[in-house]
């Protein structure tokens, strides 16, 4: 990898914590998978397109991109080699011919200028240190009118695929609250006009952003669901700073389990949440 501005990003996505995300892509990648459609009819593709999607992980909203532009491509980029491995692999599986991924931190790795219509990202752009410098520098590969479209997880409060698993692994550990934090992660941009103002600043145009309310899917049920909620997310990150053994990761399931149960709709659990749908054009100085 290059140039690099955002090491902790790095780091993490590269550590254990981090490959648990792989690990658990399938149960992930269905959970998730109620996000994908709004995305990508907001990109409003017409199959001939040259795509950039910025934190791909492991690639189902690449492949999902790739399937509506067969005669144009996507790039996926991502900080995390092990995810991009996966996403290769999951490529070459599917034979979807028209991706390609690269590894680099997508704030400060010059890409090909004016070379892509459409940037899309599924919960990849609030992890920058600098989110004007990561705006400004996807904006050059955009060409004059180019789109951007990406979701981000919107307030705290609104999302208990959060809140309920961090509030069960605190208590169990008898862990004190955390100061609030401006910086790179999951809720960077949970304030609307916050991401707008960085997009003008960045001299991105046609600035929006809508809410949405998508209903999460965990497999599994909500035994299932809290169950994943153990190993990626709040929970996930308190039970290894706590150094928790695994019988404290099965009381925390529990008591998850046990909050997600209000969210059973016959067989499945459906856990509502809200994200931001931001969108945007690249504009070239006359």
């Amino acid at each position: 990898m290059g140039q690099i501005a955002n090491q902790p990003q790095a780091d993490f996505w590269t550590s254990p914590a981090g490959r648990a995300w792989v690990d658990h892509e399938q149960a992930l990648d269905v959970t998730m998978e109620g996000l994908l459609r709004p995305l990508m009819d907001a990109a409003d593709l017409n199959g001939s397109e040259d795509i950039l999607d910025v934190g791909c992980g492991t690639g189902a909203s690449t492949l999902a991109a790739a399937r509506r532009v067969p005669r144009g491509t996507v790039l996926g980029l991502d900080i995390a080699a092990p995810m991009l491995d996966r996403a290769r692999q999951r490529a070459q599986a599917a034979g979807v011919a028209n991706v390609a991924f690269h590894l680099c931190d997508a704030q400060v790795q010059r890409l090909a200028s004016d070379s892509r219509d459409v940037m899309i990202s599924r919960f990849g752009m609030s992890f920058f240190d600098d989110s004007v410098a990561a705006f400004r520098n996807l904006s050059q590969a955009l060409r004059d009118g180019g789109r951007m479209v990406f979701l981000s997880w919107a307030r705290l409060a609104d999302n208990p695929w959060f809140t309920i698993p961090e509030k069960a692994a605190r208590d169990w550990l008898n862990a004190p609250p955390e100061p609030p934090t401006n910086g790179p992660g999951p809720l960077a941009f949970a304030d609307a006009d916050h991401v707008l103002d960085l997009m003008a600043r960045a001299g991105l145009v046609e600035g929006r952003a809508e809410t949405l309310q998508i209903d999460l899917t965990p497999p599994g049920g909500s035994s299932g669901a809290a169950r994943l909620a153990t190993h990626v997310g709040p929970a996930a990150r308190l039970l290894r700073i706590c150094n928790a053994p695994p019988q404290d990761r099965e009381q925390i399931a529990a008591r998850i389990e046990g909050e997600f149960s209000a969210f059973i709709q016959g067989a499945d659990v459906r856990i509502p949440s809200a994200v931001h749908l931001f969108s945007c054009r690249a504009r070239r100085q006359e």
